[in-house]
């Protein structure tokens, strides 16, 4: 990380801040906590959560979904507190209402109190500190090439790490015991969030726009009356649409792959120890596929990486419904694996370039709410479709097609310009 881009002064100039790096590791603790303690730990409770409750597998696996859905409505909220509060006190909020929908499930008394608590402390808690606030942090400090770093901060290493020891601790104490220890890894991150510096000392941060109300801007030295383009400005590009729709159809490809890994490999005639550690390789993949992801954007520019990223996933799925063999079947995971983690942060390098610093907060707040529909549509459609054709061949074909088009259209937004996204520097 010590290649990153220097902090902007107040005549200009470029000077070294050696608090970048440290801000990196901050966002890079706080992304990992945040969706390691929730989708880490969550597959291997399913059958825990399914046997204490006495409820069906359909509605055991219900929680992770609905915090998947509150981070996509809470992206928005979590927007217009960056712009009203700033970032560090937005994600020490989320931390904290994290860490207490944790011991909320230590102590659920029922399945819908363990629903509630997935969809409202823990879904939100995670829009507000999780990989959206965590990359716009690296992306205020890298300027003018934030890639690597935000390659960098959406590592999911912990996704790796903690299914690890949530075995032996539920084996010895139980899923108050895990949940519990979940809760005390937010209570141990929160010295580190609170060291949180929104941005680089010079950078001029967009004020709130109109509808915000007249609060404070959202960072330390923000130009009086300097607004960020409002929701309906957002709304109204094509562009919004274009990348909305790009970067759902491959983010629900990579949901639906790590979905139906496993019960595709079996049904290809692998094992079901074979077929389990394909979704084991994907995970791996997933933590190299986010920071190639951002070493990429830096070389390549963000439409480009997409569009690989894109091809590569459209190549992996038309070919892996058709073959057997576990040798071939492990390097196409490792392509899905690898493509569907660097999706996220190279739109956030993408709406920078596009939109400009001061609009990505609210633009990539507004592209969670938008994708909903394809993670959420995806990945049943894609059960449905398989149950319908009586195999996956279909689903892969469909799915190919579709990155493909993707593959097309960042292929086309490659050849436009790009708008200048640098910040500007503080007038003296």
């Amino acid at each position: 990380m010590s290649a990153a881009p220097a902090a902007i002064d107040g005549a200009g100039g470029l000077v070294p801040d050696p608090r970048r790096n440290a801000m990196a590791l901050r966002a890079f603790l706080c992304q990992n906590v945040a969706i390691g303690s929730a989708f880490g730990s969550f597959g291997v409770i399913v059958l825990t959560l399914q046997a204490r409750f006495g409820v069906g597998r359909g509605l055991a696996t219900l929680g992770i979904a609905l915090a998947v859905l509150m981070m996509g409505v809470g992206s928005p909220i979590a927007a217009r507190m960056i712009a009203r509060w700033g970032l560090r006190s937005t994600m020490l909020i989320g931390i904290v209402l994290s860490g207490f929908g944790n011991l909320v499930l230590a102590f659920a008394p029922s399945f819908t109190v363990v629903l509630l608590a997935y969809a409202l402390p823990i879904g939100l808690g995670l829009a507000m500190f999780g990989p959206f606030p965590s990359s716009v942090l690296v992306a205020r400090w890298f300027q003018p090439k934030p890639g690597p770093a935000i390659g960098f901060v959406n590592m999911p290493v912990l996704v790796a790490l903690v299914p690890l020891m949530v075995t032996p601790l539920v084996f010895r104490y139980g899923l108050t015991g895990l949940f519990c220890t979940l809760a005390a890894m937010h209570v141990l991150l929160l010295p580190f969030a609170w060291g949180v510096v929104d941005a680089p000392a010079g950078m001029v941060l967009p004020g709130p726009s109109a509808e915000s109300g007249p609060s404070a801007a959202s960072g330390p030295s923000a130009a009086p009356g300097q607004a960020a383009p409002g929701q309906g400005r957002v709304l109204s590009r094509p562009l919004f649409w274009f990348i909305a729709t790009g970067s759902g159809v491959l983010h629900a490809s990579g949901i639906a792959a790590s979905s139906h890994i496993v019960a595709l490999g079996i049904e290809s005639g692998l094992g079901a120890g074979s077929a389990a550690l394909l979704l084991s390789v994907m995970g791996t993949a997933s933590i190299a596929g986010a920071f190639g992801s951002g070493l990429l954007c830096g070389w390549i520019g963000a439409p480009l990486t997409l569009t690989l990223i894109a091809a590569t996933t459209a190549l992996a799925w038309g070919l892996l419904p058709a073959t057997h063999a576990l040798a071939v079947m492990v390097p196409l995971t490792v392509v899905l694996g690898a493509g569907g983690a660097g999706v996220f942060p190279s739109i956030n390098v993408l709406v920078g370039e596009r939109f400009g610093l001061g609009a990505a907060v609210r633009t990539i707040g507004l592209l969670g709410l938008a994708t909903l529909p394809f993670n959420f549509g995806l990945p049943p459609m894609a059960g449905v479709l398989h149950d319908r054709a009586g195999g996956y061949g279909v689903v892969g074909l469909a799915v190919a097609v579709g990155c493909g088009v993707i593959a097309l259209m960042f292929l086309m937004m490659a050849r436009l310009p790009a708008q200048n996204a640098a910040p500007q520097p503080a007038s003296t």
